[in-house]
């Protein structure tokens, strides 16, 4: 799947399908350009077989005008002006795709490292990575893909996997309609800067999890994880399951315990940090996502 497919969320409007392209940051336009250089300077030949049974029809191309019309082809709209004769002729390059948001520019860059040989690829690669590098752009292309590398985009993938697991169990299994709300508003608090709300609901998500995995009603967020521990928990061999309750699926019972978020401070005054917070989602996001998938697997075996 194409960059701007699997982002899709973050690059068109949801209900518009306008574009807003809020996951590649801003890239001015000279930079756009002198990225589209380094993705042309690859435009490796390319000879086409439009018709299988008339292997003599032939059509010669490159590598990224190629790229430009798998594109248009994959997203329904031709994004990428240009007539036909200009996608597949070798003197032509006039597509203008500098003049599109970078999500567009990165899926063809994705395409056309499908098109090259196996020997062109890596180097394609080293020079896409050079030029993140030389201006200081958090990307990497790995494998083909384009991967975001800051620790911001890193945070929301987690947290997108385990609403989106959650919303799906939800819509299966109601009883995970409280995890996934309590996930939700955690997420939103952050956003909003109410980090003890976070810090609690992300805790209360966990609970809610081991609840209904458990099949329990009431209990502590410590006391469901030993419960789990001694019913449920599936590790290595070569690890300690009583190790992996106490520094893994207690970290995040500890941070609220601790944190004054649930039950207050006293006559101190509670102050959290937005890392502090953050973590704690993270934490939550992590730990319900290994949970779910757990379950499902459990499920499926069964």
């Amino acid at each position: 799947m194409i960059f701007a497919k699997r982002y899709k969320d973050l690059v068109f409007e949801p209900e518009s399908n306008n574009i807003h392209d809020v996951i590649c940051g801003e890239i001015n336009y000279k930079v756009r350009q002198k990225l589209v250089a380094v993705i042309q300077d690859f435009a490796e030949p390319m000879i086409l077989h439009p018709d299988r049974y008339d292997y003599d029809n032939t059509i010669e191309t490159d590598a990224f005008l190629y790229a430009c019309a798998q594109f248009n082809d994959i997203m329904g709209v031709p994004y990428i002006q240009a007539s036909p004769m200009e996608m597949f002729s070798p003197y032509a390059r006039g597509v203008g795709l500098e003049n599109w948001c970078v999500a567009f520019i990165f899926s063809v860059a994705e395409l056309e490292y499908d098109n090259l040989s196996d020997g062109e690829k890596s180097e394609y690669s080293s020079a896409l990575n050079a030029f993140f590098e030389e201006y200081d752009l958090p990307w990497k292309m790995l494998n083909g893909k384009m991967i975001k590398i800051d620790a911001q985009q890193f945070e929301c993938d987690v947290k997108a996997k385990a609403l989106e697991q959650m919303k799906e169990l939800k819509d299966a299994e109601p009883k995970f309609q409280s995890a996934f709300i309590e996930l939700t508003t955690a997420v939103e608090a952050l956003e909003n800067g109410d980090y003890q709300s976070a810090i609690n609901n992300a805790g209360k998500s966990y609970e809610s999890v081991l609840k209904v995995i458990l099949g329990f009603d009431k209990g502590s967020a410590n006391e469901l994880t030993q419960k789990y521990k001694d019913t449920l928990l599936r590790v290595p061999a070569t690890m300690p399951v009583g190790g992996f309750e106490s520094q893994v699926m207690k970290s995040l019972p500890f941070i609220r315990n601790n944190s004054g978020a649930d039950h207050g401070a006293g006559a101190k005054e509670v102050v959290i940090s937005k890392p502090m917070a953050k973590l704690a989602v993270n934490l939550a996001a992590a730990l319900d996502t290994y949970l779910i998938e757990e379950y499902a697997e459990s499920n499926r075996d069964t």
